[in-house]
């Protein structure tokens, strides 16, 4: 193994920390929503509010972040992110009011864009490229993992202590162990290996080609707004079913502590299908792996229908899980195989956008529809059909290279 290699799977090992952490505090959010409802009386509507305030927040914030990663070190750009979100938290839990709330909610949706996956994954394809796909699942199998673990720690301590003990115990790991760890090792590419001895004088070798599409040409392609919409409408399933999913098991008969409980769990099962997800990809190409997982996921709501029933809770906590952890990786893959990495921040910072409008779009849908019916089951018949057309859409990218001889044709054709 090389010292490349070597310095890689080190900085993978970081984003992986930084991931565990700071999505652990996302994705445990579901736990807070009964006792902050009981303790201040909002509406599940009001509540789902926040969710789609700091997803908005996020996605302005997206292409400004991914502009910034495209021309200074993601070390500097994740460690004020991180620091900002903790920060966040321990003022999140002195709050008293709802616009507290909202204002900080702000503060999460931009720290989290400029500290976990957006940079991760520019950091990962600068690193890599044989073993892209198995690099880029270990990092985000942490966001998964980092929900199930926290999930766990923070019903714990709002059992202790209430929600606003919840909010420090997340806090506290942040502050303590993901900023040092980012200061230290993240880099967002390797650094030009120094020459050997006795070649000072030979000709420094021509800078090779980053492979992809400039963003003005970006936005004149089929596959950049089929992602698009795709990133939209997977995030705006996820979230609509992850932040009411503990509220749901619990309005059907289990106890919180069970839901908290499965919840982690199908967390575990959404860390294995991230795991599994870059590998496969590398073998059969993330386009196509990404349109066969998200059409999977109707048969996900399907059982989730059906979740009064144990086995059919179980078959979606394995199944839903498992294929709910794909789009993690699958996303940022297909973007690298249609569209490149030459200015895959900026892209991604784009896609962002999209993708943080589905995230507030879903919850507040979600709450809304429950508010309006008293009942999830029509949510998740109308994610059951959004799940096929965000299947379509993946499915009609194009590779880079055809993408690239689309552009050529007309530029020639005025040539000629």
């Amino acid at each position: 193994m090389t010292n490349r290699e070597r310095r890689g799977w080190l900085v993978v090992g970081a984003l992986f920390t930084a991931l565990f952490f700071i999505w652990g505090a996302i994705n445990s959010g579901g736990v807070f929503v009964i006792p902050v409802l009981k303790y201040f009386g909002w509406t599940r509507a009001r509540i789902s509010t926040l969710a789609a305030v700091s997803a908005l927040a996020g996605g302005a914030a997206g292409p400004l972040i991914g502009w910034i990663l495209d021309r200074v070190d993601a070390r500097k750009v994740m460690v004020a992110g991180a620091g900002v979100y903790a920060l966040g938290l321990f003022v999140l839990s002195r709050a008293n009011s709802f616009g507290t709330f909202f204002v900080i909610y702000i503060v999460f949706g931009i720290s989290s864009a400029a500290s976990t996956i957006l940079p991760s994954s520019v950091v990962i394809a600068n690193w890599f490229e044989e073993r892209r796909g198995l690099a880029m699942s270990i990092a985000f199998t942490a966001v998964s993992l980092g929900g199930a673990a926290m999930t766990i720690v923070v019903n714990y301590a709002i059992k202790l202590g209430g929600w606003r003990l919840g909010c420090v115990a997340l806090g506290v790991p942040i502050a303590a162990i993901v900023l040092p760890i980012l200061f230290v090792v993240v880099r967002t590419r390797p650094a030009v290996e120094p020459p050997a001895p006795g070649t000072a004088d030979a000709p420094a070798p021509a800078v090779a080609e980053v492979p992809g599409l400039e963003m003005r040409q970006a936005l004149r392609t089929r596959s950049l707004w089929m992602l698009a919409l795709a990133f939209l409408l997977a995030n705006c399933i996820g979230s609509g079913v992850g932040f009411h999913f503990i509220a749901y098991l619990i309005g059907i008969g289990y106890s919180a502590t069970f839901a908290a409980g499965t919840a982690s769990v199908s967390l575990l099962f959404v860390a294995l299908g991230s795991l599994v997800a870059g590998p496969l990809a590398d073998r059969v190409g993330a386009r196509t792996a990404l349109a066969i997982a998200v059409g999977a996921w109707s048969i996900g709501m399907l059982l989730l229908l059906d979740a009064r029933q144990e086995v059919a809770l179980a078959a979606y906590v394995v199944l839903g899980g498992f294929l709910f952890g794909a789009p993690w990786v699958l996303g940022t893959l297909a973007v690298v195989e249609s569209i490149g990495i030459k200015r895959l921040g900026s892209v991604l910072g784009f896609l962002g956008i999209f993708s943080t409008i589905g995230m507030a779009i879903g919850p507040v849908v979600t709450g809304r529809i429950f508010d309006l019916t008293h009942s999830y089951h029509p949510a998740f018949w109308l994610f059951i059909a959004l799940s096929v057309v965000c299947a379509v859409a993946v499915s009609a990218c194009l590779p880079l290279e055809r993408e690239q001889q689309r552009l050529a044709t007309p530029a020639a054709s005025a040539a000629a």
